[in-house]
């Protein structure tokens, strides 16, 4: 090619058995680099500035796809209910020779399986989140809260270790750690009220049975209830790592009790 230029990125929505998009409504976004277009599960980036290579282009979108990946993952609690796959890439040859074709496509090759369980339908897909931004903290969290989910890790423990990681963060110049490490602070700093660290610290420590923390709780388990709720409050502060890191100084909603109780039963569907 003379003069190649990437049009377009496509890539398809990779999911095990317990989510279906077949009902899921069309989702377009004009982005400031491209537009994003989602339909039957195929997605595809159409780019606003020139890039000259496939790589280039993918790498643009890395990050908008990394994080779009982690809020599915924390909507969803399942880190297979959604994944993008590249597909193919559309290049033309803005000044091509007069005995080349001016349109290349580059495939990858993908195995798609799609298992006969079905457990939650959806309406739309999940959106690209524009209020969050990933950090080392936030990182860290999630690839704990990965671990639990692929049971490398008890949710107890998993839980219980994203607590200090809360109450000493970074202080404005990212250099220097908050010397006081209080949960006060940390419920102030993100928007949390400090009940939901309290209950998360409680259940995390006191409750278990078999997969307790500590000794006292493996003759407590923990309740069908007590276990989703520790579930969905780790979902909730990890994001809400993440919507502080892109909010930098600014207000955020607090997050109460109530809001954990309502995520229960609303399943982010």
């Amino acid at each position: 090619m003379n003069d190649p230029h990437v049009v377009a990125l496509m890539y398809r929505i990779r999911h095990d058995g317990t989510i279906d998009y077949s009902r899921a409504e069309r989702l377009e976004r004009d982005e400031p680099k491209f537009r994003l277009t989602v339909e039957k599960k195929e997605v595809r980036f159409e780019f606003k500035e020139h890039f000259s290579t496939e790589q280039q282009a993918r790498e643009t979108i890395g990050d908008y796809i990394r994080i779009w990946e982690f809020d599915a993952t924390l909507k969803y609690g399942n880190p297979d209910s959604f994944r993008l796959e590249f597909v193919t890439a559309k290049i033309i040859d803005r000044n091509p020779s007069p005995d080349c074709a001016g349109v290349v496509e580059i495939f990858e090759k993908i195995h798609v399986s799609d298992s006969l369980k079905l457990t939650l339908s959806v309406s739309k897909y999940p959106s690209p989140p524009s209020d969050i931004a990933l950090n080392p903290e936030a990182e860290t969290m999630y690839q704990r809260y990965m671990g639990y989910l692929q049971q490398r890790e008890p949710l107890p423990g998993m839980a219980y270790f994203c607590l200090p990681i809360l109450e000493d963060p970074p202080t404005a110049d990212s250099k220097k750690r908050c010397s006081s490490g209080k949960r006060k602070d940390a419920a102030e700093r993100f928007g949390i009220d400090e009940n939901v660290l309290d209950r998360i610290g409680e259940l995390s420590s006191t409750k278990g049975g078999t997969d307790a923390r500590k000794w006292k709780g493996t003759n407590q388990s923990l309740s069908s209830k007590e276990h989703k709720f520790l579930d969905c409050a780790v979902k909730a502060i990890i994001r809400r790592v993440a919507e502080r890191e892109h909010a930098g100084i600014g207000n955020l909603p607090k997050l109460s009790l109530s809001d954990l109780l309502d995520d229960e039963v609303s399943a982010g569907v």
